[in-house]
């Protein structure tokens, strides 16, 4: 690919098509004593660029010389190179021409570039000029060709150009030049129609068909107006079929039966190839330009058009008529209205036909008789009944005489009379059959059905003349039959038809309405009774199926009182039958009545026993709820009247009774006594527990009569001097009385025996304590640890609580607290192991017991 794009710089020329080297004219005409102009035109783009023109001038009469390879002849003139260009103008100019100047012209031109690539351009442009006696003249283009109508066409004109000092015109002249919308102007020919510039002229215009044949001629006019020369061009134009016509042979009148030959003319051109014909507008299957009719018909008369084509277009011819003279046919009788038609109608009867010419004599019969009309139409004025029958006429022309068919007019007449009997005896009873019939007078038609009409409204239509019913109250009353036919109807007299029946409805309607409250005043129920025939009535009530002595419509019910709820119904009976009314219940509500408590089993039950409550009332609406209540005190409320009390004890004795409530009132019952009594073994397991108790309270005394003996025994004790028990014990009495206004001690929580534990010591001052033998007693002051000063005796050490218990108070009778007298109870001999006179002042310890 790089190698081609390469090649394509490398080449000279390669990206561009230079032209010839010399355009020009190759052959000119010029008259006598003319200047005739060559032009000419060069390009050097073959040379290459830079090319170096060496030679470039005319020669007359040029031949090739073999041994100087090179053109030689009569040097006419050498252009002048205007630019440096590559190209410029090589025209040549030839003054007053003669007829020697008649000959080969040609121009050399011989060029060369620096660059190696190119070649030497060597070029000889050839010119034949002819002399003539007479100017040249003027070109036209294009060629001769057919012209079409109305499409645009255009025609060029053209002459090589004048010399510098002429001036030369080119005119368009001929009829087509003068039609409007023709536009001229000028015009040079484009490259693909001539190579070398010309002087033209350019025409535009549509042709039209009367263009055909004439001559367009273009003239060249000198600076004088005067025509050099010109030339000229017949026109040929192709149009569309005009003039189209319809040609009928032979010439009217035209009788049916001959050959007739229709021919469709048009001018055209190109002749017309195609025709299509048509009769009336109803398209024919004629395709021809000539239509034979053999022998022609009357129904071929009509109006003709064909239509002519050909290869510009179509057009279509005015209609032409075709008459055929024939007798009359299609005689008919027209009836308008037509028939049938209504007695009294004005109707008018008219002879039709076909015929041409036209008919001129006309004859009327009616059922074969002949009627005294004359003309084509007969006028009958308020038709009768005898008007009916069957019309013919007859129609006359000159060609001859035809008649019609016969015709039936139909006159219509309503009924002329009706009458209506009744075939079943009257009043009739419910339920049974009724016949009526209705008899008409003459009609026509007769009527198809009969029309019924009762209380002159449509009851039924019936196609014969009986009318059969069941009698039915609805179907009473005064009935009419009419008879209708087109042509009207007519009624008959009125008969009255009345049926017997009992009352159709009857019911009872309370006021007030709905429910009513026992006490709250008057109800009244009336008997409403409908429609009866005869109308005279007897009137009963039931309540509940029980008659009462009412006899009127009305029954007062004054309370109403809870006895009057019940089902009503009246009765209505006439001398057909008897109807009851649908029974009306009347609603009568109050408040509990009758409210009573009663307990089950029984009022007086044992303990442990399941007692229902059941409270009994009469009320309307039913109760909407019950209250109990014992002694005064609510228990509950229910939705029903049913109180259940569950294994019942002696504490739930008491008076019951119960509250009803509904809609109108709230009613209590009378109080009821439930008594529950003790069983059997409550009552021994009562028993023995009494005697356990007395038992027990005896034991108790006894045992508290040894408790104070007890005490007193040792309050007794409390006055003597200590004696050791033989436990080791001994009793302290405290008989140091209370120093006077010392502070009473606080009382202790608690008043238990308690044991404290206190180290004695020996003062030390006291000296050395002999030692006892045997069971001694030693004596010492204790302090309670309140915070106060120490006792005389020397320090000692004690863990006592902080206040005696309530009984060491009452034991001692101390009832200050100040000193606790302690027993000391001291070991044997043998285990004491130090005394107070050792010198290390030993601690004993000592139970303490207060």
């Amino acid at each position: 690919m790089w190698v081609f794009v390469c090649l394509l710089f490398l080449i000279p020329g390669c990206l561009s098509i230079c032209s010839e080297p010399v355009t020009g004219p190759k052959e000119l005409v010029a008259g006598l004593g003319s200047c005739l102009y060559i032009s000419c035109h060069y390009d050097l783009c073959k040379a290459g660029p830079d090319a170096q023109v060496h030679k470039l001038h005319w020669i007359r009469n040029p031949f090739y010389e073999n041994t100087k390879q090179e053109f030689i002849g009569v040097k006419v003139s050498e252009p002048q190179r205007t630019s440096e260009t590559n190209e410029g103008d090589c025209s040549l100019i030839l003054h007053r021409i003669r007829a020697s100047d008649a000959g080969l012209y040609g121009l050399r031109l011989v060029a060369s570039s620096n660059r190696r690539s190119y070649k030497d351009l060597r070029w000889m442009h050839r010119v034949t000029v002819n002399v003539t006696d007479t100017p040249p003249a003027p070109h036209l283009w294009p060629d001769p060709a057919p012209l079409t109508q109305g499409q645009q066409t255009t025609l060029g004109c053209w002459v090589h150009p004048a010399c510098p000092e002429e001036t030369l015109t080119l005119t368009w002249e001929g009829p087509i030049s003068k039609t409007p919308g023709v536009q001229v102007e000028t015009w040079t020919p484009p490259a693909t129609i001539l190579s070398f510039p010309v002087t033209g002229t350019l025409l535009a215009f549509k042709p039209l068909w009367y263009h055909d044949g004439t001559f367009l001629n273009c003239s060249l006019r000198g600076s004088d107006r005067k025509t050099i020369a010109w030339v000229s061009r017949e026109l040929q134009v192709n149009y569309a079929p005009r003039d189209v016509q319809v040609e009928v042979t032979p010439p009217i009148p035209i009788y049916e039966g001959q050959e007739v030959t229709l021919h469709c003319r048009s001018l055209a051109k190109p002749p017309s190839h195609t025709y299509s014909w048509s009769l009336g507008g109803r398209i024919l299957s004629h395709q021809t330009a000539q239509v034979v009719l053999r022998p022609i018909q009357a129904t071929d008369g009509g109006s003709y058009s064909c239509q002519a084509t050909n290869t510009v277009g179509t057009t279509e011819s005015l209609p032409t008529a075709l008459e055929v003279y024939y007798a009359p046919r299609d005689v008919r009788v027209e009836v308008t209205p037509s028939s049938p038609v209504h007695e009294g109608w004005e109707v008018t009867l008219s002879c039709r036909d076909s015929s041409n010419p036209p008919s001129h004599t006309y004859t009327w019969s009616l059922e074969g008789q002949i009627l005294p009309h004359r003309t084509a139409q007969v006028l009958l004025r308020a038709t009768k009944a005898t008007d009916g029958g069957s019309y013919s006429c007859q129609a006359t022309n000159n060609l001859g005489t035809s008649k019609s068919f016969p015709t039936t007019l139909e006159v219509y007449y309503p009924p002329r009379a009706a009458t209506l009997e009744n075939l079943t005896s009257l009043p009739a009873l419910v339920g049974s059959r009724v016949t009526l019939r209705c008899a008409f007078g003459p009609a026509h038609p007769a009527p198809s059905y009969v029309q019924w009409l009762r209380n002159d409204h449509w009851e039924a239509n019936t196609p014969g003349p009986a009318l059969t019913f069941n009698a039915d109250p609805a179907r009473a009353g005064a009935y009419r039959c009419t008879g209708q036919n087109p042509a009207g109807s007519i009624l008959s007299p009125p008969l009255s038809v009345i049926v017997w029946y009992p009352p159709k409805t009857v019911r009872v309607l309370q006021s007030p309405a709905g429910p009513v409250v026992a006490g709250g005043g008057p109800v009244r129920l009336h008997c409403e009774i409908g429609a009866a025939e005869p109308p005279k009535l007897t009137v009963r009530w039931f309540k509940n199926g029980q008659e009462l002595p009412v006899p009127t419509l009305d029954l007062f019910l004054p309370g109403p009182e809870p006895a009057d709820a019940a089902a009503y119904t009246c009765q209505a009976q006439n001398d057909v039958g008897v109807t009851r009314s649908p029974p009306v219940v009347l609603d009568v509500r109050f408040g509990p009545q009758g409210v009573e408590l009663e307990p089950d089993p029984s009022r007086r039950v044992p303990e442990m026993t399941n007692v229902t409550l059941r409270c009994r009332a009469d009320s309307h609406p039913p109760p909407s709820a019950f209250e109990w209540f014992q002694d005064e005190r609510p228990l509950g409320r229910t939705p029903k009247g049913l109180w259940v009390l569950q294994a019942v004890g002696t504490q739930l004795s008491g008076r019951y009774r119960c509250r009803v409530t509904n809609d109108i009132a709230t009613v209590d019952s009378t109080d009821v006594t439930i008594t529950v009594y003790y069983s059997t073994a409550t009552i021994l397991r009562r028993t023995f527990v009494g005697l356990g108790g007395g038992l027990s309270i005896l034991l108790a005394l006894g045992t508290l009569g040894c408790f104070l003996r007890r005490r007193w025994q040792r309050q007794m004790a409390a006055d003597e001097e200590p004696v050791v028990e033989p436990s080791r014990t001994f009793f302290l009495c405290n008989k140091k009385p209370q120093a006077p206004g010392s502070p009473r001690p606080p009382r202790g929580a608690d008043d238990t025996d308690t044991i404290s534990y206190s180290s004695l010591l020996s003062p030390p001052t006291s000296g050395s304590v002999p030692r006892l033998r045997g069971d001694t007693v030693v004596y010492t002051v204790l302090k309670r640890n309140n915070g106060a000063a120490k006792a005389t005796e020397g320090p000692d050490y004690e863990n006592v609580p902080p206040g005696p218990s309530n009984r060491n108070r009452d034991r001692d009778g101390d009832r200050d607290g100040t000193l606790v007298y302690a027993a000391l109870a001291l070991s044997s001999p043998g285990t004491q192991q130090g005394h107070a006179g050792d010198v290390g002042d030993t601690v004993e310890y000592a139970a303490l017991r207060h």
